[in-house]
């Protein structure tokens, strides 16, 4: 996929009344934008497709996303293109005359073109057979016909023909009948049955753009369910669904979809049965990441069994689990947190070590009380709190070397934090009462806190 920004007003929000299966806008607006917008490295990259195209007249489909997102006249972010014939070797050929890094998948007959932060997928128009529900498919080539009935969903089931394959949209499925009638309809009764992940997809979708399930659809959704389908996909999978609900705009409205419908309660009995509301949890790009803030909300609740249970079931990796564990400790300390007489320093011990999306969660939470107030405290300042002093700057100053060294670091930033010291001079006037102290045979407590 090539990310790229598209040009356009969203035509849903400017027209309320706008009709996705009237609209001739999408092929001349996304053909002028890859005529005329690129610049930098996607201009040598789609200059270099388009010679190939014209030369060798490969057809070559721009399809799913970016044809139902033009459709509605939203941001086209993304560009898969799908090849009837060799994608890859079509990727090598285009590697070499841009020098993007090239990356192929050789299974699906799938290549990746990557410079910077621009991506471009090749995909060779394939046939799709699921000789065991929830497996990966076995792929075969085929036809771009046979390539869009493999999809997920009638609106992701489009395909603008580009280069010199010539022709109008194909839709064969009646993807834009059902942007029009803002719905998401699979294109066959057994499509959550042969992939399970669809059922993630599904509300995914439904929520992203304001759409329903289509009635039957819904019904196969539930029946996939009450018969456990997601009990036959591996947990890899099941995660990477989650991680894509948590990086839409706002993932609230799918999980609580995803709750509702019990797909969260097939990975785990316990999962979703307290999804934090959208609102509740921002997406500040100075913070930590978004999509690990959301993992915390999501097992919050959780106890310590069925926290393993979930992290076990999506086989998760060492950060979420960090992550995971961090926010069900830190919500057994919310009690703790609300004392009044809570000094910052002894926040801090609490704190110190713990995953920062763990602590934003974690005061969506606890709401407006003292504890949250503590938490969002320590975010914004104690763990930035710095001495001016170091390591070597108390040895220099009498200072052995040894734990007492690090023991007097963490006084001089509990200090700092509680507003006992303020300045350079009043941190080393607190090492020079910890020497007298040691000196004259005490505890080197003496004088100031």
């Amino acid at each position: 996929m090539l990310a790229l920004c598209y040009n356009c007003a969203s035509v849903m929000e400017t027209n309320p009344s706008f009709d996705p299966s009237s609209n001739s806008c999408p092929k001349q607006s996304v053909e002028r934008f890859l005529s005329v917008d690129l610049d930098g490295h996607k201009r040598v990259f789609w200059d270099a497709l388009r010679r190939k195209l014209g030369a060798e007249g490969l057809p070559v489909f721009l399809v799913g996303g970016p044809v139902r997102d033009a459709l509605l006249g939203l941001r086209v972010k993304d560009l898969d293109f799908v090849v009837e014939g060799d994608a890859v070797a079509l990727a090598r050929e285009l590697a070499a005359e841009t020098g993007w890094d090239l990356v192929v998948h050789q299974r699906f007959g799938t290549a990746t073109l990557a410079r910077d932060a621009d991506r471009v997928d090749l995909v060779t128009a394939r046939r799709e057979s699921y000789p065991v529900p929830g497996a990966l498919p076995e792929v075969v080539p085929g036809t771009i016909s046979d390539d869009l009935a493999r999809r997920d969903f009638s609106i992701n089931s489009m395909a603008m023909p580009v280069g010199g394959s010539g022709g109008e949209m194909l839709d064969p499925h009646g993807g834009r009948d059902d942007l029009s009638k803002k719905q998401v309809r699979i294109l066959h009764p057994l499509s959550f049955v042969d992939d399970p992940t669809r059922l993630f997809r599904a509300v995914r979708y439904e929520r992203r753009f304001g759409f329903r399930l289509e009635a039957e659809t819904e019904q196969r959704l539930r029946e996939a369910l009450a018969q456990r389908r997601p009990d036959a996909v591996t947990g890899d999978r099941l995660r990477h669904e989650l991680e894509r609900i948590f990086s839409e705009d706002d993932p609230g409205p799918a999980l609580r979809r995803a709750s509702e419908v019990g797909l969260l309660a097939a990975i785990h009995r316990e999962l979703g049965a307290d999804v934090a509301a959208s609102s509740e949890i921002p997406r500040d790009t100075a913070g930590p990441p978004p999509d690990m803030v959301w993992w915390a909300s999501l097992v919050y609740p959780l106890g310590a069994e069925a926290l393993g249970a979930v992290m076990r079931r999506l086989n998760v990796p060492s950060r979420w689990r960090r992550v995971a564990e961090d926010t069900v400790e830190v919500r057994r300390l919310e009690e703790r947190l609300a004392v009044p007489e809570l000094l910052p320093s002894e926040v801090s011990e609490l704190l110190d070590g713990r995953e920062a999306a763990a602590l934003v969660s974690a005061s969506f939470r606890f709401g407006d009380g003292v504890a949250s107030r503590r938490l969002l405290e320590y975010l914004e300042e104690g763990r930035g709190v710095r001495t001016v002093l170091d390591g070597g700057a108390i040895i220099a100053m009498g200072v052995p070397p040894g734990k007492q060294v690090g023991k007097l670091l963490r006084r001089l930033k509990a200090a700092r934090m509680d507003r006992v010291v303020n300045s350079e001079d009043e941190e080393r006037a607190l090492v020079a009462d910890f020497l007298t102290g040691t000196r004259a045979g005490g505890t080197g407590k003496e004088g100031r806190p």
